[in-house]
């Protein structure tokens, strides 16, 4: 939120709205309180924040991540119809919960833009006041940033785009690499939690670029660059880099250091979509 574009309209720019939109970042993590409960919610959403790419760049060696179908539907087809067929369910859908995420924002802007127009020439939904419609437009737009940006910070993270999600697994092991369940809570939320600050993060945010229309090309390249950290990540850990108990060692500074800039690269990616959206808004017509 430090580094939102400065055109952006001032409903995202005020200290209330970055507050709102930091505290909804964390909303689809919250969400899973009930997920043992509830197979039907387990089975559609949580499968959102995640794509498991092997080693060879491709998903279930089928698709190509650099080569992804253009919407969540097609990609499951594309897996449905490979021998053995695959289960998209069983890969995960994030790349299309960004792009998706970002359909929305965009549509937001364009909605708030076709409000503002009409609250000029004094008209508006029934029941509201058009300035009420413009409020409303507005909290709606922080309200889906918020809920989207979680998605774009689970896509800087190395093991939310990889087989070897939480140890390495049943895979090739040459470098012995750990088989820890608790790899990916360790780095995830503890490390994060007990050393990494704002302050760290901030500096190494890059500025936000204008993306495609519809940046399934960025995104795909977005999450690419974090899959060619899975190895590194890999190699700081078996390297003591993750340790909670050591904050003194060079490894540890290097651990820091990694996870700012996972963290940053984050940040500008979620800028930049976040500025494509309200810039391509411009083009979306109200037809309702």
């Amino acid at each position: 939120m430090a580094h939102l574009p400065a055109e952006l309209p001032a409903f995202v720019q005020t200290a209330d709205a970055k507050a709102e939109i930091v505290y909804l970042q964390d909303e689809e993590d919250r969400l899973k309180i009930g997920d043992a409960d509830e197979d039907a919610w387990t089975r559609e959403w949580t499968v959102d924040h995640y794509l498991d790419v092997g080693d060879d760049g491709k998903i279930d060696g089928i698709v190509a991540l650099d080569a992804l179908p253009a919407t969540r539907d097609k990609f499951a087809a594309a897996l449905a119809s490979a021998t053995p067929s695959v289960d998209a369910y069983d890969v995960g859908f994030l790349p299309y919960s960004i792009l998706e995420g970002y359909e929305q924002v965009r549509s937001d802007f364009a909605l708030w833009r076709s409000a503002s127009a009409a609250a000029a020439n004094s008209s508006g939904d029934a029941g509201l006041s058009a300035q009420a419609v413009v409020a409303e437009r507005a909290r709606l737009t922080i309200h889906d940033i918020g809920i989207f940006s979680h998605f774009v910070g689970d896509g800087s993270q190395p093991l939310h785009v990889s087989v070897h999600y939480n140890g390495w697994g049943r895979y090739p092991n040459p470098q012995g690499f750990t088989d820890s369940r608790d790899t990916h809570a360790e780095f995830e939320s503890d490390f994060v939690d007990k050393y990494l600050t704002v302050a760290m993060v901030t500096p190494l945010v890059g500025q936000a670029r204008d993306l495609s229309a519809v940046p399934l090309p960025e995104i795909e390249q977005y999450l690419a660059a974090t899959n060619a950290q899975v190895v590194p990540f890999y190699q700081l850990q078996k390297a003591g880099a993750f340790d909670l108990a050591d904050s003194t060692s060079s490894a540890h500074q290097q651990g820091v250091q990694f996870t700012a800039q996972r963290l940053a690269a984050a940040s500008e990616m979620l800028d930049s979509l976040i500025l494509t959206a309200w810039r391509t808004s411009t083009t979306m017509k109200d037809e309702y």
